[in-house]
């Protein structure tokens, strides 16, 4: 896909007021509301979409259904670029813009896996969320509770939308609600256990605004990933945020690379990212930017840089401009708004630096994906993960 794709999925975001203002009778539940105050909320839950990175996960790759001809040596060739190439970006599918089945395979323990498929967002009354009113799509995004009782599994990003205030939930609904409907089936979960909703949601109305330490904390909280890739869990109920990843923690903060990524429903794989071999990533110390940090006095603006632009911020050992792992959603947060890039950046240095060594973050396996595995995990790869991941 490249900028192609990307450019498609833009244009079909960036719908025109005349579109939104024709098509209110579809989508607009809210009792009272005018065109104007739907065509904003739509604006919003737009933006809010694309700095919660949601195609990342919801719009499916750009691929057949059907995999390459096994005797057909072009074609494993090119499929095997395609999975390599480090713009992960160009997988996502322009024409089915948040239409679900990204697939995720989960492993539990060596004898407990899983795997599930996201769903398809658009107003598709079928396959998708056409059947579903305002305050039950606001209810499924941050309890994860659908409208038949049943539950999601809700793993990260969605858990943290429990935190999302009531104004953005309703603004991410209106926003999918005008989304053009793409017929999509998506193949049922299996999980080895029961899941249920969140117990509960916050009350909080209206979130902060301005350029501001409650906004960013807000952003990082709610939506936006920073506290989800740079921290690591000591236990399940103890998080040290912010300090990168840690080889304690084989699911918070670690990132494992592979040219196996998991691309269409029916696919297995052990990588989250594509790569030419395998690799494995620990997410870095934010805190060194903070107070007392060695890197304190690294400016604001080029944290915003790195955010948005995927550049380092601060060069390479031969002076020359250094490009972030291709994990960091740049591509997304380009478009954040200057307050809320200004605001994380700002919260970011005003952290109390915290030391954390862990050895090298980034280290390479080539095509010794077992290695890599018990990097992560600590421990031999079983059965069970042999069959999982098909290796």
């Amino acid at each position: 896909m490249r900028h192609r794709v990307f450019d498609i999925g833009l244009v079909t975001l960036s719908l025109t007021l005349a579109v939104i203002v024709g098509c209110q009778n579809v989508f607009a539940n809210g009792p009272g509301r005018s065109a104007e105050e739907t065509a904003k909320l739509i604006d919003r839950g737009r933006y809010l979409a694309m700095i919660g990175v949601c195609e990342a996960c919801h719009t499916p790759p750009a691929v057949p259904n059907a995999p390459p001809d096994p005797l057909d040596s072009d074609e494993i060739a090119k499929e095997r670029r395609f999975r390599a190439d480090p713009d992960w970006f160009q997988y996502l599918d322009g024409e089915r813009q948040l239409a679900g089945g990204v697939s995720f395979v989960l492993r539990f323990s060596a004898d407990s896996s899983g795997i599930v498929h996201t769903s398809n967002l658009t107003p598709d009354p079928e396959t998708g969320l056409g059947t579903w009113t305002e305050d039950e799509i606001a209810e499924v995004i941050r309890s994860g509770k659908r409208k038949d009782g049943s539950a999601l599994f809700r793993f990260p990003p969605h858990t943290f939308y429990e935190f999302l205030a009531e104004k953005d939930a309703r603004a991410l609904a209106v926003y999918l609600q005008s989304l053009p409907p793409v017929r999509h089936a998506i193949l049922p979960r299996s999980l080895p256990f029961p899941v249920a909703p969140a117990e509960s949601v916050t009350s909080l109305k209206n979130p902060p605004e301005g350029r501001t330490r409650e906004r960013a904390a807000y952003l990082m909280r709610a939506l936006v990933g920073c506290r989800e890739c740079h921290s690591y869990s000591k236990s399940p109920t103890e998080l040290v945020p912010f300090v990168g990843g840690d080889p304690s923690d084989a699911f918070g903060g670690v990132f494992r690379f592979g040219p196996d990524l998991p691309l269409r429903q029916t696919d297995k794989g052990w990588a989250t990212f594509p790569y030419p071999g395998y690799a494995v990533l620990y997410g870095s110390n934010l805190t060194e930017f903070g107070l007392g940090g060695p890197l304190a006095y690294v400016p604001a603006k080029d944290i915003v840089r790195a955010l948005r632009r995927g550049i380092g911020p601060h060069p390479d050992a031969d002076g020359r401009p250094k490009l972030l792992a291709h994990v960091m959603m740049w591509q997304f947060y380009r478009h954040m708004a200057d307050d809320d890039a200004y605001a994380i950046a700002e919260y970011v240095k005003s952290l109390r630096y915290v030391p954390h060594e862990i050895g090298p973050r980034l280290t390479y396996f080539g095509e010794d994906w077992e290695a890599a595995f018990k990097q992560v995990f600590g421990e031999e790869p079983s059965e069970n993960d042999r069959r999982i991941f098909g290796k």
